[in-house]
């Protein structure tokens, strides 16, 4: 499923609204959705999961064409953990 599907389910749920304005609902929610995680805080989404920052730590790779050992930065990452609910599935 991606953003377009996302807007579509909205656009057929919604009788009311334009398909222009269903896909303007599903940008508003992923912007805020995003801009919650960029504060780092973390977003619960009741029944679905929720969505949280993690730091991964620098770590050691090998450079596949010399073999010589570098260093891989660390990084922020979004992680997920599902509800409950969707364990069971």
């Amino acid at each position: 499923m991606n953003k377009d599907d996302l807007s579509k389910a909205v656009y057929e749920v919604h009788g009311g609204m334009s398909f222009a304005e269903a896909r303007r609902v599903v940008d508003v929610i992923l912007d805020l959705v995003k801009g919650r995680l960029m504060k780092g805080e973390k977003v619960l989404l009741s029944g679905f999961g929720s969505f949280r920052v993690a730091r991964r730590k620098d770590r050691k790779g090998i450079n596949p064409q010399s073999r010589e050992p570098i260093l891989i930065p660390g990084r922020r990452v979004v992680t997920f953990k599902p509800s409950k609910n969707l364990k069971s599935i």
